[in-house]
């Protein structure tokens, strides 16, 4: 699936989540509109008041984490399931209160009080998995405790499915009375274990974390003890589901700020490492202003990240000139910092001498050495001899280069390709050749340009590219790399970019000298 797609399955998936929880809450307005709770006992009024505040505080976290997801990309998945659980609990606490002691709803308050009791294991579940991915390190004890949490889960599951019948949990008599039962204690036993095992995870990995992070995880699994005590031992109070809420949007001010401040120290990273990237990319046009044989441009235009797109112009010697364009596999820092290496090692290959086949095989050599992250590069490597226009090019699995020839039309040169670099061992390149007469043009791009993909899910592709190219015939390299920017624009209009935008084009006059 696309980062695209991908973006959209999470707005789609944000929508229904929030409508679905919009929707719990008016009926759960509507529910205690109904049953006037004004006139209820003391007691159960004031459960079902807090059990509605506490669901307008959820909402309003699930809504403010979809937007931090929006904006930032953070993972609140467990978090996020955390709070819906608890949502849940809270709604059918108040659905319970407002049905109890109502014979025509007997059924329905059992249903609801056996979600009730359903969703509970699931917060501990979800708290323990969030607890995790905050620590972020996994150890031997995490992952056998992560075994016995889902058997207990499991169990838990069981248990309260089972209970709908035989009522060793809490049974709700024909008449809508509610009376827990004999194993109501054992019920909290798991929870219990749970948190504690929670506890002791903080405690061993509490150097890695701040002072305020272990306050809050700290308050979320303490709070609940003394809550479970009085709840075991006192009926009529339900405090459960109100504490964990509280406890969550503790959780959320502290820990997920937290988050948002490294995000912000990681992207004013990201933002060096791209200013970096751009700065070793010639880019002071025009290049070589003295040589009047050809006229070349290049532009780069990254997307949000990071990425691994590079090229580069540089003379040989006299009469030779080495053009190169590139696209690292992946994003990030790790891109940027292999495609600095490879630039730097095609330039000394090119350099020290030998044909573009040449070239690639040292370069594909080097790469492969501590290469960890299995990371390559596509590559089209070309030397034009200035004083002929012949041209000499290796293509390590890059897109076709497209030529025009002067008085015809932009084509793709359509040649059997290479492997890419720094992915296999024992890789040797084969040259290819082409000449270039004087007003022809070569054309060169990354995979962001037929790659662009508008709101629809379509890509921009090859045939449109070669349309928008012979549209503008004619042009300068510069001016044919802005339109052709404009084309991808139009065409991809306000959807988000997800590659880098490289292209290189030259422009040949050979000894007659540009006019």
């Amino acid at each position: 699936m696309s980062n695209r797609q991908n973006e959209k399955k999470k707005k789609i998936t944000a929508t229904l989540t929030i409508a679905f929880n919009v929707i719990l809450l008016v009926v759960a307005l509507a529910e205690l509109h109904i049953r006037d709770v004004d006139s209820l006992e003391s007691i159960r009024a004031m459960n079902a008041g807090m059990d509605f505040i506490a669901m307008l505080i959820g909402l309003i976290i699930l809504i403010c984490c979809y937007i931090d997801m929006q904006r930032g990309g953070v993972d609140y998945r467990f978090f996020r399931y955390l709070v819906e659980v608890t949502y849940i609990g809270l709604f059918t606490d108040l659905s319970a209160w407002m049905m109890k002691d109502q014979p025509e709803f007997w059924l329905l308050n059992r249903i609801d009080n056996s979600i009730f009791f359903l969703v509970m294991p699931f917060t501990v579940f979800f708290y323990w998995h969030y607890t995790t991915q905050i620590i972020g390190k996994e150890d031997s004890w995490i992952g056998r405790f992560e075994f016995w949490l889902r058997v207990g889960l499991v169990l838990e599951v069981v248990l309260c499915v089972i209970n709908f019948w035989m009522g060793f949990f809490f049974t709700v008599d024909h008449n809508g009375s509610y009376k827990r039962g004999e194993l109501f204690p054992f019920f909290m036993l798991f929870i219990v274990l749970a948190g504690t095992a929670e506890i002791i995870l903080v405690i061993r990995h509490r150097k890695q974390l701040k002072m305020r992070q272990i306050i809050a995880f700290a308050v979320y699994v303490g709070t609940p003890f003394p809550v479970i005590l009085i709840s075991i031992f006192v009926y009529g109070l339900s405090l459960n589901y109100i504490v964990c809420m509280l406890d969550t949007l503790l959780m959320y001010c502290i820990l997920n700020v937290e988050q948002g401040r490294e995000k912000m120290v990681v992207e004013k990273e990201l933002a060096t490492a791209k200013s970096i990237q751009a700065g070793v990319l010639p880019h002071h046009f025009p290049l070589f202003p003295e040589r009047n044989e050809f006229d070349i441009f290049a532009s780069m235009d990254p997307a949000k990240e990071v990425g691994g797109d590079f090229y580069d112009v540089f003379m040989i010697d006299d009469d030779h000139l080495a053009l190169v364009i590139a696209d690292v596999s992946g994003k990030g820092i790790p891109a940027s910092l292999f495609m600095l290496i490879a630039k730097t090692l095609i330039k000394n290959g090119a350099q020290m001498g030998g044909t573009p086949a040449e070239i690639l095989t040292y370069v594909n050599q080097q790469l492969l050495d501590g290469n960890e992250a299995k990371m390559f590069v596509t590559v089209w490597l070309g030397i034009l001899t200035i004083s002929t226009g012949h041209v000499i090019e290796v293509n390590a699995g890059h897109e076709k280069p497209v030529i025009y020839t002067s008085g015809g039309r932009f084509e793709l040169l359509r040649r059997k390709h290479g492997f890419v670099c720094g992915a296999r061992k024992k890789i040797t390149y084969t040259d290819d050749e082409f000449d270039l007469s004087p007003g022809d043009m070569l054309f060169v791009y990354t995979d962001g340009v037929p790659e662009a993909t508008n709101g629809n899910g379509k890509r921009y592709g090859e045939e449109r590219m070669m349309e928008a190219l012979n549209k503008n015939i004619g042009s300068t390299p510069e001016q044919l790399l802005k339109k052709m920017h404009e084309d991808v624009d139009s065409f991809v209009k306000s959807a988000e970019q997800f590659d880098d935008l490289t292209m290189l084009a030259l422009t040949y006059y050979g000894e007659a000298n540009r006019k």
